[in-house]
């Protein structure tokens, strides 16, 4: 675990990151007409060269996805580009940025994650936050992060007393302040869908999200809670890892 006192590396020599999202859940006003609200977005300045997609949601009549939590808060178009490096998929009620592999570095997604909350805010006056949501997904390789096993992490995983070495896929979630929790999941690749890169040995997901109770239609409120949610997930990414590969893998 990174050691008390130490510093977080601010970068590794190469990370870890598959995908890093970052998904706000509101509601809009009820004079709010969702397609056009769409519309605005779609056509927000920073996006116009993404290429524009239906998402499965789409294809459910408007009052049912109202009423049924499971697709209340599901994308009904994606805005991706060409090179499928980053997409934003936005709903009546959701929007989402995403950023893939290679991954381009906080400083850059927090740039363009602030852009996002910018254009929505700007398009859809009024709107209530009830959601906000950090994760990263990381896949440590065998070769590259010299992570083997969950034995290899700062992580005792025991039944009745016996270590569990092998195949596991286990959750916990810890809270990170009164408002905002995070669930870490630690998973061996044969429980995880979609593609991983070669040699992955086990793959941690950390997502930073708010309570239930969570509310705010202060723009302030959001930017500077994405500051604090990504120094949160970091401190519960490398807590896991034992300082001496901390060490190893950190760029100086």
């Amino acid at each position: 675990m990174a050691q008390r006192g130490n510093p977080i590396p601010t970068k590794l020599k190469q990370d870890a990151i598959v995908e890093a999202l970052f998904e706000v859940r509101f509601d809009t006003p009820t004079t709010a007409i969702p397609e056009i609200f769409l519309g605005r977005l779609a056509d927000y300045q920073p996006w116009k060269s993404l290429e524009q997609r239906r998402m499965p949601a789409s294809q459910f009549p408007a009052p049912l996805r109202q009423v049924d939590p499971n697709l209340r808060y599901q994308p009904l178009i994606e805005l991706a580009s060409v090179a499928k490096d980053r997409s934003v998929r936005i709903g009546s009620q959701v929007l989402s940025y995403h950023r893939l592999k290679p991954y381009v570095g906080w400083e850059k997604f927090k740039a363009e994650i602030l852009e996002a909350v910018d254009g929505l805010f700007a398009k859809a006056p009024g709107l209530g936050i009830r959601r906000l949501g950090l994760r990263y997904m990381n896949a440590l390789r065998a070769d590259v992060h010299t992570i083997k096993s969950i034995s290899d992490l700062d992580l005792t995983l025991t039944i009745a007393g016996d270590n569990v070495p092998g195949n596991v896929n286990v959750n916990f979630t810890v809270d990170v302040s009164n408002n905002t929790q995070c669930t870490v999941r630690i998973a061996t690749s044969e429980f995880v869908q979609g593609d991983l890169p070669p040699n992955t040995s086990l793959y941690v997901d950390v997502d930073v999200f708010t309570k239930d109770d969570f509310r705010t239609m202060d723009q302030n409120v959001v930017t500077n809670w994405i500051e604090f949610a990504h120094s949160k997930e970091k401190e519960q990414f490398f807590r896991l890892l034992p300082q001496a590969t901390i060490e190893l893998l950190k760029e100086i």
